[in-house]
């Protein structure tokens, strides 16, 4: 057994460098005939960046392809954007799940609110019917409370530490009626089922959640 001067940790094998960054250990008790137990963080981090690559590789080869299309044969400009989107989305999906470094949350509303920008520009291309705002927006309200009354039993324990993003729903959701209000909006059915359903849970987590989750209240907005 070996110790990591730098990471402060104990190597429990007969490996000859620290598994988390790779500094050579000291010590008499290192073998150089026993297979480390730690599997190479950095050569799995490079075969994803190089799987990443190739995907943003072809993505671009992809999108070279449909515009050398548009100007050879019949013009579809409108659904070479709406491939570009697509692409576009599914490179930030492996940025983020693959190398990404941000925490799940954030991973899960960039993803969410991405998905809902392209889906608003599909609308926008194929004649406004305006199903982007009225079903895919708020759907993607009633998504996020799902996933987050998920994650409070998941992570039970630190339940307190979804209280912001389910405020940040529910003030997402008014901002959806301040939009039918103001004719942006034009089916409100959706919007306001995912107004109650986001405003029922902050209010069941606070209620429930006793001194928590004012204390967590307290923590982040100093209330």
């Amino acid at each position: 057994m070996s110790r990591c001067s730098k990471c402060d940790i104990e190597i429990l094998d007969n490996t000859m460098e620290c598994p988390l960054c790779h500094s050579v250990l000291k010590g008499d008790e290192q073998r150089t005939d026993t297979p480390s137990m730690y599997p190479n963080a950095a050569r799995i981090v490079r075969k994803f960046k190089f799987v990443e690559r190739l995907v943003l590789f072809a993505s671009v080869m992809a999108m070279g392809a449909l515009i050398l299309a548009n100007f050879i044969g019949r013009p579809f400009v409108a659904w070479t954007v709406i491939i570009g989107l697509i692409l576009v989305y599914t490179n930030v999906l492996l940025r983020l799940t693959i190398t990404g470094k941000v925490g799940y949350i954030s991973k899960t509303l960039v993803l969410t609110f991405l998905a809902v920008g392209i889906l608003i520009g599909i609308d926008a291309l194929t004649g406004y019917k305006r199903w982007s705002l009225n079903v895919i927006l708020p759907s993607a309200i009633l998504l996020l409370s799902l996933v987050v009354f998920i994650l409070i039993f998941v992570n039970f324990r630190n339940w307190q530490s979804y209280i912001p993003m389910e405020i940040f729903m529910v003030v997402l959701s008014l901002a959806l009626i301040a939009m039918y209000l103001v004719g942006i909006i034009t089916y409100p059915n959706i919007v306001y089922i995912a107004t109650a359903v986001s405003g029922l849970l902050l209010a069941g987590t606070v209620i429930l959640g006793g001194d928590r989750a004012k204390r967590e209240l307290q923590r982040r907005f100093h209330v």
